[in-house]
Order: structure tokens, then sequence, then C-alpha cells
């Protein structure tokens, strides 16, 4: 009995965690204005070449979830609800459905956008652990999910190392030209846009700032023996 206690107060502190994350990270895009409801009813012109994207062009649900104001806000508003729905009621339908409605968000946005963000892959899949009541399968998928992670982040270091982009002193400046242009040319007042400005133009510092990641990045290996 005391055992099963520990576990729900272990799950319940993880869940306040992962998925106040969850909300504080939509609260951003919210400012940002990368919400559903915020990009105007999409044409859908960019091109995929990647099938799990084809795929889902050819269901209609990013078509839909975007192709009226009122839907698309009901959406967005959806992840709120389910979330402290999940954090009320800690039941695991509310948890599978969030995960789902994470999913729609991240592929729609990715084709709306035309570009590939990867940033809300972690909270995809550190929601999954929680599809699960059981002491045992909780446990198991945690630790999966611990050992993506230290993949992710390690693999992403050796990665910038083995191909020489780590060395590239301007790496981290020509990404921010590809990455931020929108920013910049539609927010360019803003503090982000500044730091980006800053950054591109100064290349030595913005090189130092890459070589710091990579280090961090590269520390996540020791999760692999701890």
């Amino acid at each position: 009995m005391e055992q099963n206690k520990n576990f729900e107060r272990q799950f319940q502190v993880k869940a306040y965690f992962v998925f106040g994350v969850a909300m504080y990270i939509f609260f951003y895009r919210l400012i940002s204005n990368s919400m559903l409801a915020q990009m105007d009813r999409p044409p859908f012109v960019f091109g995929e070449t990647e099938t799990v994207y084809k795929l889902f062009l050819l269901t209609g649900i990013p078509q839909f979830l975007t192709s009226n104001s009122f839907i698309a806000a009901l959406t967005d508003i959806s992840l709120l609800i389910i979330t402290v729905t999940f954090l009320m009621k800690f039941k695991r339908i509310f948890a599978i459905i969030f995960s789902i409605l994470v999913l729609n968000y991240f592929l729609t946005y990715n084709i709306v956008t035309g570009h590939h963000y990867h940033g809300l892959a972690g909270l995809l899949v550190i929601t999954i652990p929680f599809w699960f009541k059981s002491e045992e399968r909780f446990n198991f998928a945690w630790e999966a999910v611990r050992y993506y992670f230290l993949y992710i982040f390690a693999s992403a270091a050796m990665w910038k190392i083995f191909r020489g982009s780590a060395f590239y002193q301007d790496q981290l400046s020509d990404i921010l030209k590809s990455q931020q242009i929108n920013l910049l040319l539609q927010n360019p007042d803003i503090f982000r846009a500044h730091i980006a400005e800053y950054l591109i133009a100064h290349t030595g510092i913005s090189h130092v700032i890459l070589l710091i990641n990579v280090l961090l990045q590269l520390t996540f290996a020791v999760g692999f023996f701890t």
C-alpha cells in the first residue's frame, strides 16, 4: 500500500512538471503568434517530400483545423482544457488526447510554415509515459524516454563534431539567418530580434555560444553510464 502511495506521489509530481512546462510552451507560442488560430487560414502551398507529412495532408486534418478561425481557436483552447483536466483527474485518456492534439498541432505547424521545426518532439515523447497507469509500465516508459533524450542530445553533439560544423565560425550565424528571417522581417524591434541581429553580426561570439552548446549536449552521454 505504501509503495502504491509513493508511486502515486511520484506520478503526480512528474505530471505537474511535464504538463506545467507544456502550458508554458504553448503560452509562449501564443504570444509568439504561432498557434493555429493565428495562422489565418494558410493555403498549404508548400510541397512535402516526407511520407508522414504527405499522409497527414491526405487525411485533410490540417486543412480542416485551419480552415475556420473558430475551429482553429477551439483546437488551441482544447490543449489548455485537456491539460488542466488531466492534472485534475490524472486519467490516462486525457494524456492520450493531449498527445494526439500536440501531434496534430506539431505536424500542422510544420506544414504551414514549410519548415520542419523539431522543438515540440520532446514534449510529444515525454507525455507518452502518462498513457500508462500501472507503476511497472509507467516506469519502463519513463526510462525509455530518458534514454531517448540522452541519445538526442549526445548524438546532436557528435553529429556537429564529426561533420565539422562545430568548428565553422559562421555556423550559428548562418542558422539564425535562415531560421529567424520571419522574426527579423516582421518584428525587428523586439528583444529577440535584437539578440539574433547581434549574434549574426558578431560571428566570434555566436561561435563560442555554439561550442558551449556542443559541450553541454555532449555531457548527456554520461547519462548512459549512470
